[in-house]
């Protein structure tokens, strides 16, 4: 069975899973029998492209006028469907993978001659609705609409649509029920991201890892500290964004893989991550298999990830419920142990690549020997 894999590729500094994704099932494909695979991926936009996706000026996004999400989406579609419609016809695969799924809003005709399978982290309506991000009024509904017909005819016409979580899955089937669709994460490797020896320290340390420092709630999360920063408590931030130095709080320039970001993880008590902007964040499993328990928010697929037993979550932007759960459970070390042991099991039990890989696998050749 020919496999043929499209991942949209990094996005900036914003959106880093999608590399994850791709190395993940590279390393567990390679040895699996009777397929054979070939890793296509979205070269990075060009002059022209980015700025037929993102220039605007101030006028028009102070009218809300810009179409950014519409234009942004546009151009990926296209630039993806001209990639993957090359690439199908020198190589003709039994089955195609799609991630993201904004990369199938074009690929109408294509799925109609190749089953393919698209893989969902948001749908595009409910990444609009993110509480740090939202916009209201007429025209913010309106420029959803084109997108949103786009997506319900590319949940329609895949093969199978794979939701990484319950809630994704309840979104792809809100907007178009009669998509097929099975619940499916890519999964972590996990003899990478694994608990590790703490070190001795003086204070406890919380980490926080997000691009987009203010919407993933970082500013929340200073201020639920105020003074036991740097009294009772540290704080290790990987952003690449500009955080106002303050007792206690360290702040990293790190990419995925960097060793420092391993160690970081494996070292934290705590990973506290209360986003107003997320969907299936990679930052709360990787600490979770690191047996390290999470503070999150209730935005997108945290609550799937974390469960009952994982963590604890709040709402976005009450700094007050984020400053008693944070605080109190680094008051509580028990508490703490049984959360990060809890943790890391979950992600042995849902999340493991190793297993986590053949399952899709066996999705795709379903889909591959219905077609046949």
């Amino acid at each position: 069975m020919r496999l043929l894999f499209f991942n949209e590729g990094n996005l900036g500094s914003y959106v880093l899973g999608q590399a994850q994704v791709e190395a993940t099932l590279r390393r567990y494909t390679q040895d699996l029998p009777e397929i054979e695979t070939r890793f296509l991926g979205l070269a990075t936009q060009g002059r022209w492209a980015h700025a037929a996706a993102t220039w605007s000026t101030p006028a028009l996004m102070r009218a809300d006028l810009d179409l950014r999400l519409v234009r942004w989406h546009l151009v990926q579609s296209l630039r993806g469907r001209r990639t993957l419609t090359r690439a199908v016809a020198q190589w003709r695969p039994d089955v195609v993978h799609v991630h993201s799924h904004s990369m199938a809003l074009g690929l109408g005709a294509l799925m109609e001659r190749v089953p393919t399978a698209v893989s969902v982290d948001v749908t595009l309506g409910d990444w609009a609705a993110m509480p740090a991000q939202r916009r209201t009024g007429r025209l913010a509904e309106a420029e959803l609409v084109p997108a949103r017909r786009a997506e319900r005819r590319a949940f329609r016409g895949a093969a199978l649509v794979l939701a990484w979580t319950d809630w994704v899955r309840d979104a792809v089937l809100a907007l178009e029920p009669r998509a097929t669709v099975a619940v499916h994460h890519p999964g972590l490797d996990l003899d990478v991201f694994r608990p590790a020896a703490r070190r001795p320290r003086t204070l406890p340390r919380i980490l926080f890892v997000g691009g987009r420092f203010a919407d993933k709630g970082g500013d929340d999360l200073l201020a639920a500290l105020g003074d036991d920063l740097g009294t009772t408590v540290e704080l290790d931030a990987v952003t690449p964004a500009d955080v106002a130095p303050r007792p206690g709080l360290r702040v990293h320039r790190l990419g995925p893989g960097d060793p420092e970001l391993m160690d970081l993880r494996q070292q934290a008590d705590l990973l506290v991550l209360p986003s107003g902007a997320d969907a299936v964040p990679w930052a709360v499993l990787e600490a979770m298999a690191c047996g390290v328990p999470v503070v999150g928010s209730t935005v997108g697929a945290i609550g799937d990830l974390v469960g009952d037993e994982a963590g604890v979550l709040v709402n976005f932007g009450d700094r007050a419920a984020l400053r008693e759960a944070v605080l109190g459970l680094l008051a509580d070390q028990p508490r703490r142990a049984a959360l990060g042991a809890a943790a890391r099991a979950r992600c042995e039990a849902r999340f493991d690549a190793a297993v986590q890989t053949p399952a899709l696998v066996a999705l795709l050749a379903g889909l591959a020997r219905s077609a046949a």
